[in-house]
């Protein structure tokens, strides 16, 4: 073994041996496999669940917990950031514990008691429901990766086009949350929010329950490689473990602004935007799942004309290229910010602002996510995938702080 993959950590080490690419046959290039559309389904629900609470998050500690809206925005960051770092054992359990499958389950049956707890306004209640959502994350989030992964050989050249087609899936669900979400505040009835999210989490494990028998589990240790032609060559453990560092930077800027959505921007949406739209007000909070919905159009063309760019650019400049994007979108708002002089801004800025979050958010987080995928052997699966969620945690709990500091600057 060479000095410099001794200073390796073992997942990473391994001469580059080229490998023969065995592309699925061309009937099914464009097909996913049965437990594909089962993870699609449980992924939906289970994000129409927490994206509807993390709309919320901000109004519920306020109004349901009388805290302030700068408290209220660092608690929300904390507990965004408590989620992610809390994959990193839940993604040690699902390795060598539980298996993807298992671990997967546990943590949506775990998510469905925590939302129902939620529903009581208690404090000894939001404790326990807290304790239960965040082992449940813990254990769905690398499960869902890792079971994605499993359903797709080592060359699959399919893989980019899965993680795309989740992402678009996962964004569906964040859109009825965002909804639903909305349609409530207006009520004002924080138990029947709670109520519909516990609803549709036992509606996602009932699915995956259901479909259990279409999803297999894989443990060959072959990192995955992207593969266009017929002989294709590991990438050497120094130049891969440089490319995971560097997706897992990408993870952490970028969830330093898309964090932003749920907190200040929400608040800017509430107290800064003119919302009225032909005689209607438009809820603050669907402006939450306003990503989402550009995803849903975006992501179709990223789709289509995804071949054609990698040609000629490569995953990891795409990626740098999504993280400058989430840089402009706050660009964006500096010039309402200072010509406003106190009154409402056109809701235009802050679509614009939201699009080029979703640029970013699409040029991240799916091509990242399949980079470190195809990177990865499969029994590190979990561990690695913890050590992204741990870059977005810290990205989350940046982000609560940032916007903690904008309220305390507003004098709010």
């Amino acid at each position: 073994m060479s000095a410099a993959c001794q200073s390796l950590p073992v997942v990473f080490c391994g001469p580059p041996v080229p490998e023969l690419a065995k592309p699925p046959p061309p009937s099914l290039r464009h097909r996913h496999p049965a437990g594909f559309y089962t993870l699609c389904i449980a992924e939906f629900f289970e994000r129409w669940a927490a994206c509807a609470i993390s709309a919320s998050t901000v109004l519920l500690l306020c109004e349901r917990y009388g805290q302030s809206r700068g408290d209220a925005l660092r608690l929300a960051g904390l507990w965004n950031a408590a989620i992610y770092l809390a994959t990193v054992p839940g993604g040690l359990a699902v390795d060598r514990i539980l298996g993807p499958r298992r671990g997967m389950g546990v943590g949506m049956a775990l998510l469905t008691l925590g939302y129902a707890v939620l529903v009581s306004a208690s404090g000894a209640a939001l404790c326990l429901a807290l304790g239960l959502l965040l082992v449940g994350h813990a254990l769905y989030k690398p499960g869902t990766q890792a079971m994605l992964g499993n359903l797709y050989g080592p060359h699959d050249p399919r893989i980019d086009a899965a993680q795309i087609v989740f992402y678009l899936i996962l964004n569906a669900g964040g859109i009825v949350g965002a909804v639903t979400a909305g349609l409530l505040h207006r009520a004002h009835d924080f138990h029947i929010l709670c109520a519909v999210t516990a609803a549709a989490m036992l509606a996602g494990l009932t699915v995956f329950t259901l479909g259990g028998h279409s999803l297999r589990e894989r443990t060959p240790d072959t990192p995955r490689t992207a593969t266009s032609g017929a002989l294709v060559e590991a990438p050497a453990p120094r130049k891969r473990l440089a490319l995971i560092i560097g997706m897992t930077l990408a993870m952490l800027i970028y969830t330093v602004g898309f964090g932003q959505a749920e907190g200040s921007l929400f608040l800017w949406a509430q107290d800064r935007t003119d919302r009225v739209l032909l005689g209607f007000e438009i809820p603050a909070s669907w402006f939450v799942g306003l990503p989402a919905l550009l995803v849903l159009l975006l992501a179709p063309a990223q789709l289509a004309a995804l071949p054609t760019i990698q040609r000629s650019v490569s995953t990891p400049r795409l990626v740098a290229c999504g993280v400058a994007a989430v840089g402009l979108a706050f660009a964006v708002l500096v010039p309402p910010a200072i010509w406003s002089d106190g009154h409402r801004v056109s809701m235009l800025w802050l679509i614009a602002c939201m699009t080029l979050l979703t640029v970013g958010e699409l040029l991240v987080a799916p091509l990242g996510l399949s980079m470190i995928l195809r990177l990865t052997p499969p029994r590190f699966i979990g561990v690695v995938f913890g050590t992204w969620y741990v870059a977005g945690a810290l990205g989350y709990w940046l982000s609560g702080e940032l916007g903690a500091g904008w309220m305390r600057l507003a004098g709010s």
